[in-house]
């Protein structure tokens, strides 16, 4: 208990030391991927959710789909852990989740951590204005190439 507690106040000292280097991080943003991913992996288990994934990933195309429409929702990368439990379709999951990152801000969490690094007015419109044109040509393309495959 001595020795836990002696560790607790080294680190406690050191932390002090370097607090410039403690507060450069953005501590709301790491928490926010922790705590989706936490509740992404329950979110799976709950029988209603999982009953209605399982009985919608059946197949390529319902990966692909879903990969991307479910990123619009929750980021690609949090899609994918949430649907790649229900199929065996990693190919065509991928493609969908890397599509989907396109679209709305939250398609992809780099996208938020783009937008928030460099706030300039009207940033959000013109991101989207670009972004929702590429999800849906990219998604032409990804069917394009799901079609030939």
């Amino acid at each position: 208990m001595r020795a836990t507690l002696k560790r607790l106040l080294i680190w406690f000292r050191e932390a002090l030391r370097y607090r410039r280097v403690l507060c450069g991080p953005d501590w709301a943003l790491l928490l926010v991927f922790v705590l989706m991913f936490v509740n992404l992996g329950l979110l799976g288990r709950i029988p209603v959710i999982a009953a209605w994934a399982e009985a919608a990933m059946q197949g390529a195309w319902a990966a692909f789909a879903l990969g991307a429409g479910i990123s619009q929702v929750m980021s690609n990368v949090p899609a994918t852990i949430f649907l790649a439990p229900f199929t065996e379709e990693w190919r065509a999951l991928a493609w969908g989740v890397n599509i989907g990152g396109f679209g709305l801000a939250i398609g992809s969490l780099a996208n938020l951590i783009a937008l928030r690094l460099a706030p300039l007015p009207g940033q959000w419109r013109e991101f989207h204005i670009w972004s929702v044109p590429m999800l849906l040509a990219s998604l032409l393309a990804g069917a394009a190439l799901m079609a030939l495959i």
